[in-house]
């Protein structure tokens, strides 16, 4: 049975909350592009006096987005701080009285002393206050199994797999007798490779990090090989390589603890690619182009409407993680594997690459790695976060392709706006933004895939990595975030136990996971879906907007109705999986960088 809950956009769009534009005048706030401003003279001033008020600051949390300072950027990261603190005492509330209950279960339950109690006395009955959907149906009934194991990279962390391309060396050898006893068919790695069936996961690089020392934990690098099973079309899991001490590779073949024990190992490297990841793909590609924007756009201009819409209390997020997240034994150095200043490396280190503006569009970004053909089909025989993300996306744009035609009748209109050509060039100068489309390269389409990026960003981008994702879908014990044992030199591991966190610190990493999630985001219209609806902004906007924002959340609205409706099927599996996929929700998830 599907959950119910009250649409707000829904009911707001029966009452006529997106309203018609007010026939205002520029003085009265009605946005248009510059060359129809009656004031130009006001409006270039406007602009020229923010252009000072902000300044290119230093980056945060590594070497990435400039942050703004000046005592407009000043004004604006603590204005929006603030609006950030409203709702974190809110779920702060909400987590203490969940971990108090969850210490007082832990406590008569004599502690935690199986992996069975992992599941039921951190689980069963608790987080009903900072989680109430609770976790993601199946993660935890079938975490053992390999088939959640391997979609997990389909789905919940989508951004690390590639394909082994046909051109390329091994990333790391795994014998041909074992890799034919996995999968058949006399099967070889180079088999596997040249046919397309062939796939990595590989954070090895992690091995050059620092470990925290605030608690004593133990480093893993682990690179895993996945592969396309013919005869049923699985996407499965054939080898993990753990690329430190005695460099152990495991397989399906290895005894159940020792197999477990890797995928644990692999999950803790996982979830901090993961993390760190979001901060690159979402805050800082959106924190640049948009402060490109603050220097260049008029705030007048429709464009720069919605930017401030999507960029919603947008420059709290790193200050937080500065203040409680990678501070010197702040969180992460208590819980996770490897060190804040390990963070803020990955952070200098992939911002060049996974920081590319065009680079990061859907398509773009899935045809690199293999994982989608050149007409945009897909490998897999089920790809759910593809699915998800991309119909989202195309909502996105089909409001934006509205939105652009509306103000801009032709390709010269568009030629004529100086404050858009300034902003491209601002993007790729000062506001040292990766790969964003050049001045020369602006056409209606370019800005359209501009705008849908940038919203894809602050919703997808974000969301399905942060958020509520990892409160949800990364369950204890099989997601441990850290090894808090030394790994072992040999297998025939017989207890799992000493790898897991203790009580205290599951305790803390549930309730740390419970901080990114915003539960009463649909209840205060502030889910992805109630993005236009709930905007005051809108009234500034055009006829054509304002009935595309219509069609926007009837589309987002009938993508929540259709996930809330995902089920089991005789076989056990939701689209492939043994898992129900929802982390994308349109009516829970955020329409921007939350946290």
């Amino acid at each position: 049975m599907k959950p119910p809950y009250m649409p707000l956009a829904i009911a707001a769009l029966a009452a006529g909350a997106i309203a018609a534009p007010s026939m205002y005048s520029n003085a009265s706030g009605a946005a248009c592009i510059p060359q129809h401003d009656p004031n130009p003279k006001q409006r270039a001033a406007g602009v020229s006096a923010r252009s000072v008020g902000f300044i290119y600051g230093p980056s945060l949390i590594g070497e990435a987005a400039p942050f703004p300072n000046g005592t407009l950027g000043n004004a604006r990261s603590r204005s929006d701080y603030n609006t950030w603190s409203i709702d974190r005492k809110k779920i702060d509330s909400l987590i203490a009285n969940d971990t108090q209950a969850m210490g007082v279960s832990i406590q008569l339950n004599g502690g935690l002393k199986t992996w069975q109690d992992y599941e039921k006395v951190l689980y069963d009955g608790q987080l009903k206050n900072s989680n109430p959907r609770g976790v993601t149906p199946g993660m935890i009934a079938n975490a053992t199994q390999d088939l959640l194991f391997s979609m997990e990279r389909l789905s919940e962390h989508p951004y690390a797999v590639r394909r082994v391309m046909a051109n390329e060396a091994l990333p790391f050898p795994l014998g041909n007798n074992l890799t034919a006893k996995i999968v058949g068919e006399n099967a070889t790695l180079e088999s596997l490779r040249d046919s397309s069936r062939l796939f990595i996961v590989d954070h090895s690089y992690q091995k050059d990090y620092k470990l925290a020392t605030v608690v004593e934990r133990y480093p893993v690098a682990c690179s895993a090989y996945f592969y396309i099973d013919s005869k049923s079309g699985d996407f499965l899991p054939l080898a993990i390589r753990t690329n430190v001490d005695m460099d152990l590779t495991y397989t399906p073949l290895d005894s159940a603890n020792d197999w477990l024990l890797a995928k644990m190992m692999f999950n803790a490297n996982d979830m901090f690619h993961a993390q760190m990841l979001h901060l690159v793909i979402s805050h800082d590609v959106t924190e640049s182009v948009h402060q490109a924007a603050l220097h260049t756009l008029s705030e007048n201009h429709p464009i720069m409407v919605i930017l401030e819409r999507l960029m919603l209390q947008g420059y709290s997020s790193r200050i937080v993680g500065e203040e409680l997240c990678f501070n010197p034994g702040g969180h992460w150095d208590q819980l996770m594997v490897y060190s804040q200043f390990s963070c803020r490396d990955f952070v200098t280190d992939r911002w060049p690459i996974d920081g590319r503006f065009q680079g990061g569009y859907l398509e773009n970004d899935l045809k690199a790695r293999g994982l989608i053909d050149e007409k945009g089909e897909s490998l897999f025989r089920s790809f759910p976060f593809y699915e998800d993300a991309k119909e989202i996306r195309d909502i996105y744009k089909a409001f934006f392709t509205t939105f652009i035609n509306s103000y801009y009748g032709t390709e010269n209109d568009l030629s004529g706006d100086f404050e858009i050509r300034n902003w491209f060039v601002e993007a790729n100068t000062k506001a040292k933004g990766h790969d964003f489309p050049k001045e020369e390269q602006l056409t209606k389409d370019s800005l359209i895939d501009v705008l849908s990026h940038f919203a894809f960003a602050t919703s997808v981008s974000h969301h399905s990595t942060n958020g509520g994702a990892p409160i949800s879908s990364g369950t204890l014990p099989f997601h441990i975030p850290a090894i808090y044992t030394p790994i072992p030199k040999e297998k025939g591991v017989t207890d799992l136990m000493p790898y897991l966190p203790d009580a205290a610190t599951a305790v803390h990493y549930l309730g740390f996971m419970a901080s990114f999630n915003r539960p009463f985001y649909g209840d205060s219209g502030r889910a992805l879906e109630d993005v236009f609806v709930t905007a005051d902004s809108m009234t500034r906007l055009n006829s054509e907007t304002n009935s595309a924002a219509k069609d926007f959340l009837t589309g987002m609205h009938n993508l929540s109705e259709k996930i809330r409706g995902r089920q089991f099927n005789n076989d056990g599996l939701s689209q492939g999986m043994p898992f129900i996929y929802r982390t994308l929700d349109p009516a829970y998830i955020p329409f921007f960088c939350a946290v």
